[in-house]
């Protein structure tokens, strides 16, 4: 069963997301396409990219470090390449 959260579509229980504190976050669509979509812990979520939502703090967090993982992969394969394609360090 799918429930809306605030312009978030979330599968979850009412009491779980009752107790849950939300945070306010902007995806652009230029790196998600129109929306972003996965799973954490079993509850599936589905967020629309390019406006202001509320979600979860918790996937807030989760996509808060993804992309800083990925934004660290960039520069490293960025360093790599500048490198002529050299191991560094």
């Amino acid at each position: 069963m799918k429930k809306e959260h605030q312009n978030t579509e979330m599968q979850n229980t009412e009491p779980q997301k009752a107790k849950e504190p939300t945070v306010s976050i902007y995806l652009p669509v230029e790196t998600t396409g129109p929306f972003l979509e996965g799973a954490i812990n079993g509850v599936t979520f589905r967020i629309p990219a390019g406006r202001i939502v509320e979600v979860p703090k918790r996937i807030a967090d989760v996509i808060r470090e993804s992309s800083s993982s990925l934004q660290e992969g960039e520069r490293a394969v960025a360093a790599f390449r500048d490198a002529g394609g050299r191991k560094l360090g």
